[in-house]
């Protein structure tokens, strides 16, 4: 792929999920929307950034593909668990990396 593509692609999905978020600013029936409603627009953007970042955690690592995968379980398990962010993403690092040093 080209560069450029790529940033299109980013760009491109970037303004996917900006749009919900920011529609409730500009409307004022935002406070009025069922609380269902409410908390799947907050998941949009974590969806969508894993959508764009799985494939490439998988399909990095040719010989060792399952490191990546490990990582991104480790990472959804805390996630799910309800950690914080950073831990996540630390733990992520840290389980992808020791697969691929062991």
């Amino acid at each position: 792929m080209e560069p450029k593509s790529i940033i299109v692609i980013v760009l491109v999905a970037a303004i996917a999920t900006l749009i919900p978020r920011f529609l409730p600013y500009f409307s004022k029936s935002a406070n009025n929307l069922p609380y269902f409603i409410k908390s799947k627009l907050e998941l949009l953007p974590v969806a969508a950034l894993g959508a764009l970042i799985f494939p490439y955690a998988i399909l990095d690592f040719h010989t060792i593909w399952y490191a990546g995968l490990c990582g991104v379980i480790a990472s959804f398990i805390l996630g799910y668990l309800k950690r914080s962010m950073i831990v996540s993403i630390l733990a992520s690092i840290v389980v992808t990396y020791l697969f691929l040093v062991i």
